[in-house]
């Protein structure tokens, strides 16, 4: 008799940098549910977002393929319908798919044709005009219908109510359930007042925040980390369900989010803020490890024994060919990223030497040419990235000497062969990848690369009407 497929439930909190987890480091926030998790099972010490922003990772989620290959090269951009999914592979081997909370690969309402192989959709995309307090959202092609509370509150009851629903109609299948939330993405302030229970002198300061922003980062990081022990609660709730229903041992619990968040680091601040960097970036979207490092947590009682942790250099192209090789399924060809599979359950296999990051800069024509428009690589000792504006500076740091990452020496000579050799890897990457990045055509005016366009969501979100872009409220998406 062959064995039951494991369940599969996905949660991602969005902007969440990995240091902000009690299982990371973290002696000051409270994350006592996922750090269970953590208990229970491996903690991937060095995951990663190959794209640090919002859609383009959901969409590597979902197609195992990079930013320029899946056609999500920035917010609001949507996934290419010619290439198989994750939902759509576990549907094929006999999974119920379902996928609750913020969505940002498109506009509802999500009739079939819009939901890339989830049965089920209790979802939203985020406007430029909401706040992030009790937006709409579509079940199905059905709403849109109000939330009466905080996002991670009604996702966590909507989530529950499906496990109960599947349990009781369709308990012989296997689900594959996504949960995303806004925060701990700011605004921060919508946070629930019971989890504002942090003390801005009690939080110590990076050494890479500049000293005129060490009390922005203190109040910013007490709104963050109450959102953090917010979005802690709502998903030990999920995970107490799964337990009372006697699904604990033969599901796969995953922890993750989509990308990191600065709060001051390196002089970054939030889109609207007085404190900003001279580049007039934001909170993500750099080659730092405040915005490219997240964290992965993963629990599967059957397969994977308690305590874990492993420092295998984990992408967020990963995530599927993992997944399906966990669940015995085959990886279609089209999929980019490895199977890392043995991460999880211990045993031997091929780790990389390296992940890639990239930021295609579409979407966000507002900020100017220059932005966004960088590619980078990160080993187990170095982080290496260059933009395509070449007046922009190139960065290069020592990671095991410098966590912070306080001095670049990529205009060190000493380092000279390192970077050199960081930048041949690099350029065959491009290669291996047909990434445009070196040779691709662009806009004379904007210097935007001219792919995947015909994907972008048009019909309700004019992006790029008069070439002025999103608003500011939108850029830190």
């Amino acid at each position: 008799m062959t064995a039951r497929k494991p369940n599969i439930v996905f949660f991602i909190a969005d902007q969440l940098r990995h240091s902000a987890l009690g299982c990371y480091g973290n002696m000051v926030v409270k994350t006592p549910n996922i750090d269970g998790i953590a208990a229970e099972g491996v903690v991937m010490e060095q995951a990663f977002s190959s794209c640090p922003i919002c859609s383009p990772y959901r969409g590597q989620l979902l197609s195992g393929q990079y930013a320029h290959q899946n056609g999500v090269i920035c917010n609001e951009y949507k996934l290419r319908t010619d290439i198989p999914t994750l939902p759509e592979c576990l549907k094929k081997a006999g999974y119920s798919t379902a996928y609750i909370g913020k969505w940002h690969l498109g506009y509802g309402p999500y009739p079939e044709e819009k939901r890339y192989g989830f049965d089920y959709m209790a979802a939203y995309n985020i406007d430029d005009d909401k706040s992030t307090s009790c937006v709409p959202y579509f079940e199905n092609d059905e709403g849109p219908k109000a939330m009466s509370d905080w996002e991670p509150v009604e996702e966590a009851n909507m989530t529950i109510h499906y496990l109960e629903n599947h349990i009781k109609m369709s308990p012989e299948r296997p689900l594959f359930l996504v949960v995303s939330c806004i925060p701990p993405h700011w605004p921060y302030e919508f946070c629930p007042e019971e989890y504002q229970i942090y003390n801005p002198e009690d939080i110590q300061v990076p050494p890479n925040v500049p000293k005129a922003m060490e009390e922005f980062e203190k109040k910013e990081l007490a709104l963050y980390y109450a959102n953090v022990t917010g979005v802690d609660t709502q998903f030990g709730r999920i995970v107490n369900k799964l337990n009372e229903l006697g699904m604990r041992d033969n599901t796969i619990v995953c922890f993750t989010s989509d990308h990191g968040d600065h709060i001051g680091a390196h002089g970054y601040g939030k889109p609207g803020d007085l404190w900003l960097h001279h580049t007039k970036r934001a909170s993500k979207a750099t080659p730092y490890e405040e915005s490219v490092h997240i964290p992965f947590v993963m629990r599967y009682p059957d397969k994977i024994s308690g305590g874990n942790r492993s420092s295998i250099l984990f992408n967020s192209v990963d995530v599927m060919p993992s997944l399906l090789a966990m669940c015995g399924i085959d990886i279609p060809d089209s999929v980019t990223g490895n199977d890392l599979s043995h991460a999880f359950t211990g045993q031997k296999g091929a780790d990389p030497d390296s992940v890639f990051f990239q930021i295609l800069g579409q979407g966000w024509p507002a900020r100017g040419p220059w932005v966004g428009y960088w590619r980078g690589i990160r080993t187990d000792r170095y982080v290496y990235a260059r933009w395509w504006k070449k007046e922009m500076p190139s960065l290069l740091f020592d990671i095991q000497k410098d966590p912070y990452e306080l001095e670049n020496l990529y205009y060190n000579q000493a380092y000279t062969d390192i970077r050199e050799r960081m930048e041949n890897r690099l350029q065959q990457w491009l290669r291996d990848t047909n990434d445009p990045f070196d040779y691709g055509k662009r806009d004379p005016k904007t210097g935007i690369l001219l792919l995947g366009q015909e994907y972008l969501e048009l019909a309700e979100y004019d992006v790029l009407k008069s070439g002025g872009g999103i608003s500011i409220y939108e850029e830190g998406r």
